[in-house]
């Protein structure tokens, strides 16, 4: 193979099968990285640590490197390039090759891998009461998450905790329902390009870092919200 530098998606994923195919090439695998160097020599990567709170530069000596890049993290560059094909020679049998069939469930979207993460807090006052953030959700295909009091409580699973103390999120779109904002909430969610809040505490910490705030009762903006979205979807498909 005569690539030295491999570029991937730092979803879990492109990660697993970095992480394969750095044994296989003898490469240097660095995840979570947020800026490419300008030069080469040294090779210096920045990656974010510690949920997105802070940041490290590492030097790679391999011959090969495998970067899996932030979500978010590198914007489009206006420059021109022309992509290079590669196209490897693999040697193998057909006797090595097995299929394995894997039923996948279209309703569940991963927070690593959504684009849009509708999330919620105790502003939700229940567990009973989840459905409006499942039904926006489903509108617009999206991961449901949700704080870490509500994961703690057992409302929601601890797979869906995000935050700093849970899982960090780099998503396009992320819907804050009833999260007031502690630091560790907003530091786990700050590499979102857009965050839209719903709190019906005008005085809520996450409206300082929100891009579009609606201050309001959650039972009532969310189904009006989820119920304009049907609509707006209806008449453009």
């Amino acid at each position: 193979m005569s690539a030295k530098n491999i570029i991937i998606s730092d979803s879990i994923n492109c990660k697993y099968l970095a992480s394969l195919l750095s044994v296989k090439l003898n490469a240097a695998f660095v995840s979570n990285v947020v800026s490419l160097p300008n030069s080469t020599n040294p090779f210096v990567v920045k990656r974010s640590t510690f949920s997105n709170k802070a940041f490290c530069e590492i030097e790679i000596n391999s011959e090969i490197r495998i970067l899996s890049i932030s979500k978010n993290s590198i914007g489009l560059n206006e420059n021109k390039s022309e992509p290079i094909i590669i196209n490897p020679d693999i040697n193998f049998t057909e006797s090595r090759l097995t299929s394995e069939s894997i039923k996948v469930s279209e309703e569940i979207v991963s927070i690593e891998d959504a684009d849009v993460v509708v999330s919620a807090g105790r502003g939700l006052k229940g567990p009973e009461n989840w459905n409006i953030v499942e039904d926006l959700a489903k509108t617009l295909n999206a991961a449901t998450a949700c704080s870490k009091p509500v994961s703690d409580m057992g409302w929601r699973p601890h797979s869906e905790h995000v935050g700093q103390t849970g899982k960090p999120v780099s998503t396009n779109l992320y819907i804050a329902i009833g999260i007031s904002g502690a630091i560790q909430h907003l530091a786990g969610v700050s590499s979102s390009k857009v965050k839209v809040v719903i709190n019906n505490d005008p005085e809520a910490p996450f409206f300082k870092v929100a891009d579009y705030g609606i201050v309001g009762d959650a039972f009532e903006v969310v189904p009006k919200l989820n119920e304009k979205l049907k609509a707006f979807q209806a008449e453009n498909n």
